[in-house]
């Protein structure tokens, strides 16, 4: 996340040190709330404070406290008088740095951090669970690198549990919404087939071969993977699977479809990736998260007997 916000800075075309201003330094965090709002603030200012930018001892770290509250409140903050600060800050190159222009943009830095933090959290139905004047906090500590209110292994055990819950919640509620819309198909285990055009061919059944196009996306809408991305800007070949090695939530919703047909596959987490996500030691990340119910639009070309498409 810390490299994707200085990326966005950068992006957007794209602090004097702060004074140690201490603000209530017996904050006393008590409840759960209290703690995964300071944590979460933290979390987010560490973005920026350990984004390794060369100019961070440039900014004005106070402007960039009162930008991020600013985002925090109003979602538009960060406009386009913010994006030709940006401009001005550091050249059409994006490589300067006009110290003339190091307050504004430090505030514009903090709009767009305190908008992020707004839209994403408000988008994972957590914006309403969290403390802001305590998210606050915790950001202009990190950001003034003293956040010990917490220790580090702490916060981020408090932020991991916290957004485990969350997918809980989303991937519930998405699965029950799916289930009030018209016609829908519910196999056993509680995957939801929704049909976008009905197909005319005959429905894949158990450890059959499989060809189809899909667009892998959140509880919340996020697309992760798309089958369409690989073969139209990776160039890479739609292959064909079997439905032996595949998620079970695939396998009880294939036979809900039919070949030449469009749909939505609604899965719940203990259908997909389960409590153990999708890891990849490569980039040393989940593609998918632990506990993250799924929706799959599909779109199912083709299927036969083991054998006839999986060579």
């Amino acid at each position: 996340m810390k490299r994707f916000f200085y990326f966005l800075v950068a992006s957007t075309i794209l602090v004097s040190c702060s004074n140690e201003n201490s603000d209530s330094e017996d904050i006393n965090l008590k409840s759960f709330k209290d703690k995964i709002s300071y944590a979460l603030g933290a979390d987010h200012a560490r973005a920026i404070s350990e984004s390794g930018d060369p100019n961070y001892n440039k900014y004005n770290l106070d402007k960039i406290i009162a930008g991020f509250a600013d985002g925090l409140k109003n979602d538009k903050a960060f406009d386009e008088t913010c994006k030709n600060n940006l401009m001005k800050l550091y050249g059409p190159t994006r490589k300067g740095f006009d110290a003339k222009y190091a307050d504004q943009g430090s505030e514009c830095i903090g709009k767009l951090s305190g908008m992020i933090f707004n839209t994403s959290w408000k988008k994972n139905n957590g914006l309403d669970k969290l403390d802001l004047k305590l998210v606050q906090i915790g950001f202009k500590h990190a950001i003034q690198k003293r956040d010990t209110l917490i220790k580090r292994d702490e916060q981020s055990m408090i932020i991991q549990n916290f957004m485990f819950d969350m997918y809980k919640i989303n991937g519930l509620n998405m699965i029950e919404e799916a289930k009030t819309k018209k016609g829908v198909k519910i196999s056993k285990n509680g995957v939801v087939v929704e049909t976008i055009k009905e197909g005319t061919g005959t429905s894949p059944q158990a450890g059959d071969d499989v060809l189809a196009h899909y667009i892998l996306m959140s509880a919340t809408g996020d697309t992760l993977q798309s089958s369409f991305d690989m073969v139209e800007v990776y160039k890479q070949p739609l292959n064909p699977f079997s439905l032996k090695s595949v998620i079970p939530g695939w396998q009880e919703g294939m036979p809900l479809m039919k070949k030449g047909g469009t749909y939505k596959l609604y899965v719940p987490y203990q259908m997909g990736y389960g409590e153990q996500g999708m890891y990849n030691p490569q980039t040393r990340r989940y593609d998918i998260p632990p506990f993250q119910s799924l929706i799959f639009y599909v779109e199912l070309i083709n299927h036969g007997k083991s054998g006839t498409l999986v060579k």
